[in-house]
């Protein structure tokens, strides 16, 4: 049994290495396709670079500026404000999200004008709080992707999104903190995540002395991986999250689950096979270990396989 997995495991690596091979003739640089055929490194908990605990090592301006293009964020209410928070909402790391808005995202999207960038939101404020946090952010209305303001078949591409200056993707996890916010300057649009993406399970366990590699849905049987419409968007495929992180962040382990080989492996192994496509953001501990940045660049050259019927997690 054992020898038939590492034969199996082998034969994947090598199919990799053939379509790696293959498709390097493919433009990585060309910004035509659909927005949903493009591949970002993602960090998890990004705003915790310090702390008993941290995430990252680096402050989310480090990230961007490194290559991060989507962001896994905490907002908890605290003393009025929203804040990018997990667990304790104090210390340098717990930012108020429209002063992070102000001065760390909206200026980098000013000095890299053809860059998209991604918040995934873990949202547990209600909405009265939000919206108070948002209309501190003024410059933030009119550039918010509103997918329904889009008449495509498919996801635009990403070019079209950058003329449009739609650069945010907002989506989150708390249905009831979707949709549209209103404020003084405008709307403010974030989408419910467990319509517009998909997300295999976060945790690969609570500690680095255990690795699931399964690759099953966040959600369950209720929202597969290898689910191919956004109901209220026909046409248009979920984005995918991949999560490749322990419970308990390891500074030192994450050379071991973030090197090249390791996210190949889960990804040829059990994430393909499960979703039927290769990953949109993949969410990682302390991005700058190991090799997220040159796996994400090389499934940017990879072809998008045909959509699927329905596929089950090995």
């Amino acid at each position: 049994m054992k020898l038939t997995r590492h034969i199996t495991r082998a034969s994947a690596l090598l199919a990799i290495a053939i379509l790696t091979q293959t498709a390097m003739a493919k433009d990585a640089d060309d910004k035509t396709l659909p927005f949903d055929r493009y591949s970002w490194v993602t960090t998890h908990n990004a705003f915790t670079s310090n702390g008993l605990f941290p995430n990252q090592s680096q402050t989310i301006a480090e990230q961007l500026d490194a290559g991060v293009r989507a962001f896994m964020l905490d907002l908890h209410p605290d003393d009025g404000r929203v804040r990018l928070c997990h667990n304790r909402c104090r210390g340098s790391s717990s930012e108020p999200f429209a002063d992070f808005v102000n001065a760390t995202l909206l200026p980098f999207l000013e000095r890299s004008p053809d860059s998209i960038v991604t918040l995934h939101l873990e949202d547990f404020t209600d909405r009265d709080e939000l919206l108070a946090e948002l209309e501190l952010a003024p410059a933030l209305v009119g550039k918010t992707f509103d997918p329904y303001s889009w008449s495509t078949e498919a996801w635009p591409a990403y070019d079209e999104i950058v003329r449009r200056g739609q650069r945010i993707l907002i989506f989150s996890l708390n249905r009831d903190q979707s949709g549209v916010f209103m404020t003084p300057r405008g709307a403010v649009h974030i989408m419910p995540s467990e319509d517009f993406t998909v997300e295999n399970y976060w945790s690969l366990g609570t500690t680095t002395l255990w690795h699931d590699y399964r690759c099953h849905s966040r959600w369950g049987e209720t929202r597969p991986l290898w689910r191919n419409d956004i109901e209220s968007k026909p046409g248009w495929r979920p984005l995918f999250t991949m999560n490749q992180f322990h419970g308990l962040p390891s500074e030192s382990h994450a050379p071991n689950d973030n090197s090249l080989a390791a996210l190949q492996d889960r990804y040829a192994n059990y994430c393909q096979p499960a979703a039927g496509r290769k990953p949109n953001y993949v969410a990682v501990d302390f991005h700058e270990l190991g090799g997220v940045h040159a796996f994400v660049d090389w499934l940017d050259t990879q072809p998008e396989g045909p959509r699927h019927v329905g596929a089950a997690a090995p």
